[in-house]
């Protein structure tokens, strides 16, 4: 079964480290903004997001609950 927490935390830390660098190449500006808003917003929704397990016949099924929507009332 995937471990969604691991992956997010290993995909934001490498985003984390590439950003700063990034900003200090004046080209590299756009992109660095870009991966900028999508670790916010990443670090938004997983911190507005509930994972429970329910157990099951033939395994473990992992749900997600947002526990809150984002300002613009958009679940996406």
């Amino acid at each position: 079964m995937a471990d969604y927490e691991r992956m997010y935390a290993l995909l934001c830390g490498a985003i984390d480290q590439v950003i700063d660098p990034l900003e200090r190449i004046p080209l590299a500006w756009p992109e660095a903004a870009v991966l900028r808003q999508a670790l916010q917003e990443a670090e938004e929704c997983y911190l507005r997001t509930t994972p429970y397990a329910e157990n099951r016949e033939g395994g473990r099924v992992i749900r997600w609950h947002i526990d809150a929507l984002p300002e613009d009332g958009n679940a996406e």
